[in-house]
């Protein structure tokens, strides 16, 4: 487990020091599914119905993971059920523009069930992440931040 905990420092330190970062694994996750959506039908003719859903599923729960990435685990550890549902209709937002273009693709069609598949698999990265999130914080608390006089007086003002 502290192999896991260094490479958790490592990368919060890299994503704090350089912000950016945190948006790359979503971009790259978003090129790879706008790749597969442009093979055509011939391409995938030997897939099986059934595998095409659970493919979706698996692909917005992982894009879903790599949008709860945006936010640092202190910002993800609170409110985590209303950021996983921002995570799932993120992903379903995008799942709507690669149906959308996946339309346009020879043998391909656009279908309502893969919307269900992907805001199921974005639902499933999310809650995936918000226990690993949990996980984390039990074996490597968040340090408590102290509050300035300043954001006492605020509080005491409301």
């Amino acid at each position: 487990m502290s192999f896991a905990i260094f490479m958790l420092k490592m990368f919060e330190t890299l994503f704090d020091k350089y912000p950016f970062f945190r948006k790359i694994p979503a971009i790259l996750c978003m090129a790879v599914i706008f790749k597969l959506s442009s093979m055509t039908g011939d391409d995938l003719q030997d897939l099986p119905q059934v595998w095409d859903k659970l493919a979706h599923t698996c692909e917005y729960a992982t894009l879903a993971g790599c949008f709860a990435l945006w936010w640092d685990r202190a910002t993800w550890s609170s409110r985590q059920w209303f950021r996983i549902l921002i995570v799932a209709v993120i992903a379903l937002v995008y799942g709507c523009t690669d149906e959308y273009h996946q339309s346009f693709v020879e043998g391909r069609y656009s279908d309502a069930m893969d919307l269900v598949a992907d805001f199921t698999g974005g639902l499933i990265g999310g809650t995936v992440y918000a226990i690993v999130c949990k996980i984390l914080n039990r074996f490597d608390p968040l340090p408590i931040k102290q509050k300035t006089p300043e954001e006492s007086d605020e509080d005491v003002a409301e």
